[in-house]
């Protein structure tokens, strides 16, 4: 097998009580070809002296310290100082199986592949939920879209795949905005050949609170929302075959909109008036295909029917509902 190098970005902000562990995992591995570089966006916490502590103990680490801007902004940050040919990305409060870079080399370059997507155990605590496919597949652009859009086993994270730079020659992330993920990723699997999933989980995701995914905040919500849409709007000229599922996509994102609303502010809500009457239009003419195209449980499909209406009831509605699925699934809806 070749060696190319493999350079990883782990944007870093607030994570001191789990970035040492996240560093041993990704300096640990047994692929040894990498270039690692840290992005300390402008933690306030200890995060900044460790990774120098680190870097002063591997050669291989590049720390980069920037003021507070962003998890885009950190992101761009090492995608600019990057020279691997293959770019990997893990996040400050997760991390990986010794072996996560290996697999994945050996993977996308035994398949010709332009992405390879391993599995991940979501960690809770107290449990853990496996996520991926039984057996290896190989997906040609327009699966790898559907897969994407489907958001089941394949979803918008940059983290739990190794990407051919290439990809990322004309994308970066838009600054100041959360979501960032799904801003782009439509556009690096437009762009790839062939993307290869692998059956073995060698990412562990850790659900914590004071996470952007656990943000309840209602422009935080409904940022989600705007990056679905924006992916509606560049995708579907080019692919019309998946447009109702890009707007099934858009519709399920109203979902924890509508769950979360009535939890912030009065002053944020009169805030977003506009926005959620405006989501609530889109629902109207569209939830059909949600229902059509996503996996939802019970407490799911009741929200869902709650969207096409931006009313206080329906609101409280919604949360009750995501008391219940919190109260069974132990995390938000």
């Amino acid at each position: 097998m070749s060696s190319p190098k493999i350079s990883i970005i782990v944007p870093i902000y607030r994570v001191e009580p789990y970035l040492p562990r996240c560093l041993d995992s990704i300096v640990g591995q047994t692929y040894r070809h990498l270039e690692i570089i840290l992005i300390d966006d402008g933690s306030p916490d200890g995060c900044g002296a460790i990774c120098d502590d680190y870097a002063a103990r591997d050669g291989r680490i590049r720390v980069i310290h920037q003021p507070n801007q962003g998890v885009s902004a950190a992101r761009n940050a090492g995608l600019d100082a990057a020279t691997g040919e293959w770019i990997g990305w893990v996040d400050g409060d997760d991390w990986i199986e010794l072996d996560m870079y290996e697999y994945l080399l050996e993977g996308v370059l035994g398949a010709g592949a332009d992405i390879a997507v391993c599995g991940r155990w979501e960690e809770y605590r107290g449990r853990r939920v496996f996520r991926g496919w039984e057996k290896e597949i190989s997906l040609d652009t327009e699966q790898a879209l559907r897969a994407l859009l489907e958001n089941d086993a394949m979803q918008n994270f940059l983290w739990d795949k190794l990407w051919r730079r290439s990809l990322f020659e004309q994308q970066r992330f838009p600054v100041g905005r959360t979501f960032e993920d799904i801003a782009v990723m439509h556009r690096l699997f437009d762009g790839a050949g062939r993307v290869l999933c692998l059956p073995e989980a060698k990412y562990h995701y850790f659900q914590r609170a004071g996470s952007i995914v656990d943000d309840t905040s209602l422009q935080n919500r409904i940022n989600h929302y705007l990056a679905a849409r924006q992916r509606l709007e560049e995708l579907a000229p080019r692919r019309p075959q998946l447009r109702e599922l890009m707007e099934a996509q858009c519709v399920a994102s109203s979902i924890t909109i509508w769950c979360a609303c009535s939890a912030n502010p009065a002053q944020e809500r009169r805030r977003c008036r506009a926005q959620l009457e405006e989501i609530a239009a889109f629902a109207r003419g569209h939830y059909r295909q949600a229902l059509q195209y996503m996996t939802l449980g019970p407490v799911g499909r009741a929200v869902l029917r709650l969207t096409p209406y931006a009313e206080w009831w329906a609101f409280v509605l919604a949360r009750g509902f995501g008391w219940l699925y919190w109260c069974k699934h132990g995390r938000r809806l």
